[in-house]
């Protein structure tokens, strides 16, 4: 059996972006074979890879770079991905076919990704702090503890622990989700893009595609047919998938949030300022955020 897997595609960001919609999108696609969900068991269980989760039950998300490439490593995970393909491809040819893995929990991995697969493609996406924010208030609300670490230093990209059995008495709760302060889910959301930001400053415009959000759920038919031009693929557009998005799925945020919330998103936007700016192409999220948060705060207040 062939091992190698030829040019798979990664397609990464934050947790709420809208990794899930757009893998569906492009998993429509004949020449995509996308296996969800997210190979967590596989890159935990087949390459030693730990992603914190109820499925792998692993603890810790660990930041790890090409250094930490282990001895047949890439090897195993190719032919693990193989046959993942077998099991998803339905009528698909896989000899013409491309893996497509959405995993959000690479996001502080991909220096490692890079070099097990060095023809892999990426595809980025993100979208605005405050919907991101909104959205994981509400989905991290379930039975398993997600906990955002302290940072330990600067070189270290943070992504979420788990624990299963309640919260362990020495773990500040402010830090636990469900129930902690908003605040650490926009530092979530920062520290996840600025690492796969300055990892797209590390490979060629070739291998990765930005994909904003919001401009997805405004042209959806636009965005696919750009994003499907860089995988190199016959363009093929899933028009049933397309009529059933939720054009308004942005514009619940502030409904979700509380007054105390949208303060404390505010001065989480104040104290980072304009190095929210250098994270993505259009450069003026500080102005905007801060601007879009004062005056809901105000709004919130009576003002």
């Amino acid at each position: 059996m062939n091992w190698k897997i030829e040019k798979p595609i990664f397609l990464v960001g934050s947790m709420r972006s809208g990794t899930t919609l757009l893998a569906d999108l492009l998993g429509g696609h004949p020449y995509i074979i996308h296996c969800p969900f997210e190979l967590r068991k596989v890159w935990s269980k087949v390459g030693n890879i730990p992603m914190a989760s109820p499925k792998t039950l692993d603890r810790e998300c660990p930041c790890l770079k090409e250094t930490d490439v282990q001895p047949g490593q890439a090897v195993r995970l190719s032919r693990a991905f193989i046959s993942e393909m077998k099991k998803n491809k339905g009528r698909k040819n896989m000899n013409h076919a491309f893996l497509l893995n959405k995993n959000p929990h690479l996001g502080n991995k991909l220096p490692l990704v890079n070099a097990l697969f060095p023809d892999a493609r990426f595809i980025w996406i993100y979208r605005d702090m405050p919907s991101v924010t909104a959205s994981l208030k509400k989905i991290l609300n379930r039975k398993v503890i997600h906990y955002w670490p302290e940072k330990k230093d600067l070189e270290t990209v943070r992504c979420w622990e788990c624990y299963f059995n309640g919260i362990p008495a020495h773990l500040d709760r402010n830090r636990c989700f469900p129930g902690g302060d908003i605040n650490y889910l926009a530092e979530y959301w920062y520290e996840t893009n600025k690492a796969i930001s300055d990892f797209s400053h590390s490979v060629s415009s070739d291998r990765i595609f930005l994909i904003k959000e919001e401009e997805l759920i405004r042209e959806p038919e636009k965005v696919l047919t750009d994003c499907q031009a860089f995988l190199g693929i016959p363009i093929n557009l899933p028009t049933n998938l397309i009529r059933k998005i939720d054009r308004n799925r942005n514009d619940l945020w502030s409904k979700r949030l509380t007054e105390i919330e949208i303060f404390s998103l505010l001065n989480f936007v104040q104290e980072y300022g304009d190095s929210l700016d250098f994270i993505f192409p259009e450069g003026n999220f500080f102005s905007r955020y801060n601007e879009m948060l004062l005056a809901l705060n105000k709004s919130e207040r009576g003002g």
